[in-house]
């Protein structure tokens, strides 16, 4: 399983067992909303919902024998995907996720990948089967297939399933790479591999439940399916979907979702960005506000840093943070993601010296210098995984600054591919020839990197303090007379030479000519017709960008139709297949030169608008194919004079394709088809999106892949458009709706989830725990409606409220100062007693000095933003307790959490990072107030030390709880007190007062003292808070065995409890102790129980804690006796017998013997 205390998800060892207990634990809460018009039109469903869906399918695939058998799915964007594909998991099956057919495309693919996989079954919707019948001649293999439209499964399927025998071990499903036709590849990814890229995901993102997201990436690609379904399933987070199409349609429609939904995390490849950029127009903009979106990831192509600063040019006015940009590299044989940015940090942006990326050591550069390059970095390695950067022929691990191939190791690290086990050999099984002794970065020993095995991923790349910068593909690489040149380098000159090639569609290769590598460069050309003038021009232009900024003699240039070029689903240029249909001639040629050939003949290429021929040089005899032309397929469908068209309708879809195409349309008929005048497929949404504005309407989603003739969508627009649908839309745009959720409070959604959680208490017919009334003092005992009770709520630890002697001492500095200073102690609020207390809290704590604030969360939220700012870094424990969080994002420094009490990890982040920041701030707490544990203090004053760092503990409640005379955590460690810069406490807990300080060196205090604004414009600690605390330190020093008592009934509480079979957590034996249950159910019941017996305890809850592991807290003191645990734990125990079964299931319970 993967740990992660934080979240319910860590008890989860496959997705089958997250989404069951996520249906068990919050059954009505929604999971998805699908928008099936991109805006408006939701499909819901919850997690409950899901869960049955996923029984009825998987039960069915249990009894029809598909357990560990491939099924293939073939379903467009939406909430039937995403049944199907938990279905599959449910029943034992592995997924195999593909893109359905479009009428006579895509299904030569389809077979493959059926073919390859093995399929026995392919589940699919109504609309999509019915359309492959269509093409049943043209694919018989996929006839073997039982198809199954699982959406008619009988409902009672789903009473029928029962849990399959998986593990993290079993495979969930095969993502297949985008490759040739004939050879996909399909990468096998456990649960485990899920499980632990989502929690990666889920840290580096530094998602919480109550964040939204939108996603609309293909749910068959890795970065849709497992960045918009399976992370959002692992952390709980609500997350809006649309469909690809929907956005390629309209762009806008992205990010007014996200404006609707105050989605915080949202993202794409860098094209995404770019397309924004391009089409949504100062209008449209009027209505965005993109203020909640925090995280906004680029990745699966190179990130262009002109395109981050285009876009937040373009969006800034209208609430997007450049910060918010998070650059990050991945590949889907590391389930998704391998590093990324930093969370609200801008994108790591540097300027390189060209001619050293070429050479591979690189140096840096200033500013925009003279043959520079500027990168944007991809981030760090998420937690969990080890990235290398190797040499790929010797495989020795590289410094930083050298570039090698990127090599990564660790749990989300795939299987392999499917029956290829050459190929996952040779890619997955990497060794290093030897440990890698010279990174900067590795200041520990221990951090050597094991010789693996490690994935090849074949991309290049180097670091640079810390950041991946990633160069190009090793496979993709052109050396010329021993030189390295990227492809994208190449095709970005090449489309910057000349002002007839399109953007983004440019592939750059070579080609072995006896024996010598030549480079070919091929470019799709912009629409229109072109003089033979122009084509000219275009190569000589090519040819001299290419001499002076790369000094290569480029010896081939290919110009071919627009969209000819072979992409990804993400939009990558298919080099390869590009190379092969060069040297197979199957490039849709428009005019080539290729200078390696001393003669040839003319052929005939044809133009991007006309069926008139062009002349190209034909090769010589031995590559007799290179220049013959792919056929282009029939000009018109078969006519089909069935339906009367109305003569208005034709007209406008005639109209509407001459908009976009322009003079591709030329001579328009009914049957003439719009795929092949050449458009792109955001030209050929542009149309759909036209037409239903025009009309009022929108095409289903099913509808869209069927129609590509203007016949078929004159049909389109009579059969699924409104009766009244021929009106003229007015042009002028309607301000979209302000959702109330952003201005009602009843309607904010954190607002409704608290509603929903005191829901559940009444439904359940138990009282609400919280904000009982307490009728007079609360030690070990205290009195509720009259009732005096057994109290376990109260943090009163060493029974300092409510001692006469610190009454006493109260009432005095009342009498003698009043009820307040009046005014900020800098000012004319300073007391005499202000300073005794600071001068008895720095002698007690043994540091030189100390100040107080009138609140322990203020004092973190003040110090920490004061202390260090934007350019520091923060590095925290996971389970920091909210005032350190608040202090740390309301600092602007960069916040980065480290897996609980994991001092290694925290070292391991700062070797990588310290150097990037001006001041790292380290905080922990003395004991952690969830579950009474507490940190490893000495080593984390050497980690500190080591990083020349700033360390601050937290000690609320561990001062008066751990040493010998209850000074705290360095007490008990014997660690000297001027080692930790920072020492902060409560006066609240064990000194029964009120109000924060913070214990340092006197230069520290008085500098907060000046300077600190939560002091300096704050009002002074009041004079009895003052006076009480004071006198708690002071009978503390007369009285050490008030600690004693404390520590000795911590450690019989905890002794019985365990005993007794009750799960206590990681509790250390502090005042703390919790009895976790892993149900907000029978957490409340248990404590109403206990309290109708008399005890008092508090329940923990979700969301204050995940589901799973929501319990009972005891804070322990020293007013109780041996009595009182004994009783508590006795009444526990039984009780929990009566309202958990599994606990009721154990071994006959017996009562330990000190309980006796």
């Amino acid at each position: 399983m993967i740990p992660n205390p934080n979240n319910e998800a860590s008890f989860a060892e496959t997705i089958v067992d997250l989404l069951r207990q996520r249906a068990s634990y919050r059954p009505h809460d929604r999971a998805f909303t699908f928008l099936i018009d991109g805006e408006n039109e939701e499909l819901n469903i919850s997690y409950a919902e899901l869960d049955r869906k996923a029984r009825s399918l998987g039960a069915w695939l249990i009894a029809s024998g598909m357990a560990g058998k491939r099924v293939l799915l073939l379903y467009p964007s939406g909430l039937d995907f995403i049944a199907a594909f938990m279905g599959c998991l449910y029943g034992g099956a592995i997924a195999v996720p593909a893109y359905p057919p479009r009428k006579n495309r895509s299904v030569e693919r389809i077979e493959a990948i059926a073919a390859d996989a093995d399929a026995s079954v392919a589940l699919t919707t109504r609309d999509v089967l019915d359309r492959f019948d269509a093409l049943r001649a043209t694919a018989p293999s996929l006839e073997k297939l039982l198809w199954k439209v699982d959406s008619e499964l009988e409902s009672d399927w789903a009473d029928r399933w029962q849990r399959p025998d998986i593990n993290g071990d079993t495979l969930a499903f095969l993502q297949y790479t985008s490759g040739s036709t004939g050879t996909p590849k399909g990468v096998m990814l456990s649960h485990e591999n899920l499980l632990h890229n989502s929690l990666g995901i889920m840290q580096a993102f530094e998602i919480t439940r109550s964040q939204a997201s939108v996603f609309w990436l293909p749910s068959f690609h890795d970065m849709g399916l497992i960045g918009g379904i399976l992370v959002p399933l692992y952390s709980g987070k609500f997350n809006v979907l649309m469909s690809p199409v929907a956005f390629l349609q309209k762009p806008l429609r992205w990010l007014q979702a996200i404006t609707k939904y105050r989605a915080t995390i949202s993202g794409g490849p860098n094209f995404a960005y770019e397309l924004c950029v391009r089409k949504i127009t100062p209008e449209q903009k009027q209505s965005l506000d993109l203020s909640s979106w925090t995280l906004a990831f680029n990745g699966a192509e190179p990130v262009r840093p002109e395109t981050i600063d285009a876009f937040c040019d373009a969006f800034a006015p209208y609430g997007f943070r450049r910060e918010a940009f998070f650059p990050c590299y991945g590949l889907a044989e590391s389930t998704l993601l391998v590093t990324g940015g930093m969370k609200f940090e801008p994108p790591v942006v540097r300027t390189f010296d060209a001619t050293s990326i070429e050479t591979g050591t690189v140096l840096t550069r200033t500013g925009f210098a003279p043959n520079s390059r500027r990168l944007v970095g991809s981030g760090r390695e998420l937690d969990g995984q080890d990235v290398r950067i190797v040499d790929p022929q010797a495989c020795e691990a590289l410094p930083p600054g050298q570039i090698g191939e990127i090599w990564v190791s660790g749990p989300s690290v795939a299987q392999g591919y499917w029956n290829r086990p050459e190929s996952s050999a040779a890619t997955f099984e990497a060794m290093l020839a030897q440990p890698d002794t010279r990174s900067a970065t590795q200041s520990v020993k221990k951090w050597q990197p094991n010789p693996g095995p490690y994935l090849r991923t074949g991309d290049l790349g180097f670091f640079d303090n810390g950041e991946l910068f990633v160069t190009g593909r090793l496979k993709d690489l052109i050396i010329v007379r021993g030189r390295n040149h990227y492809p994208q380098d190449i095709e970005q000159s090449a489309e910057m030479a000349s002002p007839i090639v399109r953007a983004g569609s440019v592939a750059a290769f070579s080609v072995d000519i006896d024996g010598r590598e030549r480079v070919v460069v091929v470019a799709e050309l912009e629409r229109g017709k072109r003089e033979a003038g122009e084509v000219l021009a275009s190569f000589n232009a090519i040819r001299k960008q290419l001499a002076i900024e790369h000094e290569i003699a480029l010896e081939a240039i290919v110009l071919v139709r627009p969209n000819s070029i072979a992409k990804t689903s993400s939009g990558k240029i298919q080099r390869h297949a590009c190379k092969r249909q060069f040297l197979e001639g199957t490039l849709e040629v428009v005019e080539q030169h290729i200078g390696w050939m001393q003669a040839g003949q003319a052929v005939d290429a044809v133009p991007t608008d006309t069926a008139e021929p062009t002349r190209a040089l034909h090769p010589p005899g031995e590559l007799p194919r290179l220049a013959r032309l792919r056929p282009m397929g029939d000009a018109s469908r078969a006519m089909r004079p069935d339906r009367e068209l109305p003569q208005d309708i034709v007209q406008a879809v005639f109209d509407h394709v001459r908009q976009i195409a322009k003079d591709r349309a030329g001579h328009l008929t009914l049957d003439s088809n719009i795929v092949e005048l050449g458009l792109d497929s955001l030209e050929r949404m542009e149309i759909v999106a036209s037409l239903e504005e025009t009309f009022g309407g929108r095409f289903p989603e099913q509808v869209l892949p069927q129609i590509e003739t203007c016949r078929e969508v004159t049909e389109a627009i009579l059969d699924h458009m409104p009766l009244d649908g021929r009106r003229q839309v007015a042009a002028a745009r309607v301000i979209a709706e302000i959702d109330p959720e952003t201005y009602d409070f009843a309607k904010f959604p954190e607002v409704r989830a608290l509603e929903q959680n005191l829901a559940m208490v009444r439904d359940a017919g138990l009282e609400n725990p919280y904000f009982g009334v307490h009728e007079g003092l609360t030690n070990d005992r205290t009195r509720i409606g009259g009732r005096e009770m057994l109290s376990w709520a109260t943090y009163n630890y060493l029974g300092m409220s409510g001692e006469p002697e610190i009454t006493a001492a109260a009432k005095i500095a009342l009498d003698i100062y009043g009820t307040s200073v009046s005014a900020s102690r800098l000012v004319s609020g300073e007391k005499v007693i202000h300073q005794e207390l600071e001068r008895a809290i720095s002698r007690f704590v043994g540091t030189e000095d100390a100040i107080t604030f009138v609140g322990g969360h203020a004092t973190n939220e003040t110090v920490i933003g004061h202390v260090v700012g934007p350019g520091d870094l923060i590095l925290h424990d996971s389970l920091s307790h909210n005032s350190l969080l608040q202090g740390a994002v309301l600092s602007g420094a960069r916040r980065r959490p480290f897996p609980h009490n994991d001092f290694e990890a925290a070292e391991k982040l700062l070797a990588q990072v310290r150097s990037q920041y001006r001041r790292v701030l380290v905080v922990i707490e003395g004991i952690y107030s969830m579950d009474g544990d507490y940190s490893d203090l000495p080593r984390f004053v050497a980690l500190a030390k080591r990083h020349k760092s700033l360390l601050m503990v937290d000690e609320a409640h561990s001062i008066g709880v751990m040493g010998a005379r209850g000074r705290g955590i360095g007490e008990h460690f014997g660690v000297k007190p001027a080692d930790v810069d920072l020492w902060m406490g409560t006066l609240s807990k064990s000194l029964g007062s009120c109000g924060g300080y913070i214990a340092g060196s006197k230069t520290l205090v008085r500098w907060l003292k000046y300077t600190v604004p939560g002091f300096v414009y704050s009002v002074g600690l009041p004079p009895a808070a003052a006076g009480a605390a004071l006198a708690a330190i002071k009978l503390l020093e007369k009285q050490p065995e008030r600690v004693a008592k404390l520590q000795a009934n911590a450690k019989l509480f905890l002794q019985l409890a365990r005993e007794a079979g009750l799960n206590t957590g990681p509790s250390g034996g502090s005042g703390i102790v919790p009895v976790i249950l892993g149900s907000s159910i029978n957490s409340l019941k248990l404590s109403r129980a206990l309290f109708v017996r008399g005890i008092n305890v508090q329940p923990i809850l979700y969301p204050a804690v995940e589901e799973q592991a929501t319990r009972l807290r005891f804070f322990i003191t020293a007013r109780h006796t041996s009595e009182q645990i004994r009783r508590t734990v006795t009444a526990m125990q039984e009780e929990l017998v009566k309202i958990d079964p599994a606990f009721a299931r154990q071994p006959a319970q017996r009562l330990p013997a000190a309980m006796r």
